[in-house]
């Protein structure tokens, strides 16, 4: 079985795997003074954990706030509904505190109930950070997966959603998708429900920039508003 891939840092841009990650962010990035107290949450792929962020929370937000992000980085695609599950399945409502549920709780958020994409949410802790207006705030992300095309082995922009389902390799490069592509073609994101529906990643704006060329611009897209 291939390695996680490792993630980037989005506060100090360090680069290390997903356990890793986890004890850098609560040794270096967990307290601040006289701050807001937030819950850590480690967020993946529930078919394929080589999707996988952190994010903190303060503990007064919702879960609405986390599916507003989840949408935006991850999943949105047609404005489908969604809905949270604790442990026997029991959906959680949307307008539960994220400081009501426990740490060590793990959570399914599921996506688009026809074509469902999951993602398993882990309450990794408590941390306290700068007091602000922002509701999630993301802290790491994977390193996009690397797919070549399955023509001519050149690196892979499209996925065709009719041969995930059949023998012939999903992945095409811009050149192969114009001969071979089939159908509709998605292109290749960052993002568990790539190649599902009609995805496209349009609305992720949480590109990874080093911290010390990071633009205004760029910091804006690093939050999302509760």
């Amino acid at each position: 079985m291939a390695a996680i891939p490792k993630g980037n840092c989005y506060i100090c841009g360090a680069q290390l795997g997903k356990q890793a990650m986890k004890n850098h962010i609560m040794k270096v990035h967990a307290f601040h003074e006289d701050g807001q107290i937030c819950r850590l949450l480690k967020i993946e792929g529930a078919d394929d954990k080589n999707y996988w962020l952190y994010v903190d929370v303060p503990a007064t937000c919702s879960l609405s706030v986390v599916d507003t992000f989840l949408r935006k980085i991850w999943l949105d695609c047609c404005g489908h509904m969604s809905a949270f599950f604790g442990s026997g399945y029991t959906q959680i409502g949307k307008k539960t505190k994220l400081g009501e549920i426990p740490v060590g709780a793990k959570l399914i958020h599921e996506y688009d109930f026809g074509s469902t994409t999951e993602c398993l949410i882990t309450v990794v802790g408590d941390t306290v950070r700068e007091k602000g207006k922002r509701g999630v705030r993301l802290l790491a992300r994977n390193i996009p997966p690397e797919f070549i095309c399955g023509e001519c082995g050149a690196a892979a922009e499209w996925i065709s959603p009719e041969r995930v389902y059949t023998e012939g390799d999903p992945f095409l490069c811009d050149k192969c998708s114009e001969e071979f592509g089939d159908g509709i073609l998605l292109p290749v994101t960052n993002s568990p429900r790539m190649g599902v529906c009609g995805y496209c990643g349009d609305q992720d704006s949480f590109i990874f920039v080093r911290p010390e060329v990071k633009s205004t611009e760029t910091e804006k897209g690093v939050s999302a508003k509760s």
